[in-house]
């Protein structure tokens, strides 16, 4: 799922008049789509997340475009009808959030196996990808958008051989299945890999597998060229496993190939994280090529992406 946490604007900053009439916990998120440093789809996650009603979501942002003007406003209005035109969005993301506890740093995989079987039933898409407000189209492309950066670093390829951990619905794997040699997905809720399953039929160099969450037992070392954790390792952090897990990264990757970490944690702190990923990847000889920069125009996603040698 996306972060949830809220924007780095500074919250002691007055706000401008053209956010008067905006409820003061929703100013942040509406001045930081205003400005640009929020894709309007992420705007407006993070409003339906701290707004008792849909209504109230409306109402800051069609009270903020009457007085904004210039690209502020422009990007209020284009966030304004994102929003008029997703009305399943503010109850996707009640739905979703509803039980998933991304404080509760007592999580084990078996807690987030069931949670997930759960939101395999109820909001599949929203449980993968909230900031796609669950839009099917917009979920198909922020997952294109992802895939071509991923081509664009030379990650894909007619021989590269792919696992992804935590795969979800399967819209990751689908997705990169024509680009790459073969593709594994791995998730530790069983719901979520048969959602998989239902999306990659017919794809002959596709392989689900229901995983422990805690290691990746039963992959050969060296027999891949790419690992990919998209919004997967927060949940790994919290259960204690992010550890295990690059290691396990840096057994199974041949020469040559790279650990895609998109979003560390949800804690709100990117140095810290940068810390961690730069510390973990010294201690098992991976090299650092990016480190939490914002490569998406559609998600908030931190980059992490670590070599091997």
């Amino acid at each position: 799922m996306a972060r949830s946490e809220g924007t780095d604007i500074e919250r002691a900053i007055p706000a401008p008049g053209w956010l008067a009439a905006c409820p003061e916990r929703l100013r942040p998120v509406v001045e930081g789509c205003a400005a640009g440093t929020l894709p309007p789809n992420v705007a407006l996650l993070r409003l339906a997340i701290e707004a008792e009603g849909p209504e109230e979501v409306e109402a800051a942002l069609a009270g903020a475009l009457t007085k904004a003007r210039g690209g502020a406003a422009e990007r209020i209005g284009a966030a304004l009808a994102l929003w008029r035109t997703n009305p399943q969005a503010f109850g996707t993301v009640k739905a979703t959030l509803q039980g998933v506890a991304h404080e509760d740093a007592a999580a084990d995989p078996a807690l987030w196996a069931r949670t997930f079987d759960r939101l395999a039933e109820v909001a599949p898409e929203g449980g993968v990808a909230l900031y796609a407000l669950g839009n099917p189209d917009l979920l198909r492309e922020t997952t294109e958008e992802v895939v071509a950066r991923m081509a664009g670093w030379g990650l894909l390829g007619p021989k590269a051989r792919v696992l992804e951990i935590g795969c979800g619905i399967g819209r990751f794997v689908a997705a990169l299945a024509p680009r790459v040699a073969e593709v594994t997905g791995l998730d530790v809720s069983a719901g979520m890999v048969a959602r998989a399953r239902e999306r990659c039929g017919g794809l002959g160099n596709v392989r689900l597998a229901v995983s422990s969450g805690r290691d990746l037992s039963g992959v050969e070392d060296g027999s891949l060229d790419l690992v990919l954790a998209a919004d997967v390792f927060p949940y790994l952090v919290q259960a204690g496993v992010a550890v295990r897990h690059v290691e396990e990264a840096a057994r199974v990757l041949a020469p040559g190939g790279h650990l895609l970490v998109l979003n560390y944690s949800y804690r709100g702190d990117l140095g810290r994280d940068r810390e961690e990923v730069a510390a973990l990847a010294a201690r098992h000889g991976l090299e650092v090529r990016r480190m939490g920069e914002g490569d998406f125009g559609l998600w908030d996603a931190a980059t992490f992406l670590l070599g091997k040698a």
